[in-house]
């Protein structure tokens, strides 16, 4: 499993666009799959500071048959976000419910000096 760990600053959105494949470059097909990242300060708390998934747009699955997806968080979810260091977690659910994590990581929130 990859580890991803991605630093952010709070004055702008952050919107990357990965490629899910093997390490030899063969892409996966996220056709038909949903996403779902989870962000919390600890895995283990209850709360999730923030979610983003393809239902709600912070995650796009841009062309499945090559495994192209975007991330985006905004700056609105940025700001309202404290600043600090947060676990997540990247999991796709594929067509009958299976359930596959394609990454986990940190996250840093910091303070932009635009914002």
């Amino acid at each position: 499993m990859a580890i991803v760990n991605i630093t952010i600053e709070n004055d702008a959105d952050f919107y990357r666009q990965f490629a899910y494949q093997l390490l030899d470059g063969t892409p996966i097909s996220l056709a038909g799959n949903t996403l779902r990242m989870g962000i919390r300060h600890r895995a283990a708390d209850r709360h999730e500071d923030l979610l983003l998934t393809t239902e709600n747009g912070g995650l796009s699955i841009v062309d499945g048959p090559n495994g192209l997806f975007t991330v985006l968080i905004t700056q609105d979810q940025l700001v309202h976000l404290p600043i600090g260091a947060y676990e997540h977690s990247l999991i796709r659910t594929i067509s009958g419910g299976m359930q596959l994590r394609m990454w986990s990581g940190s996250l840093i929130n910091n303070a932009g000096a635009s914002r």
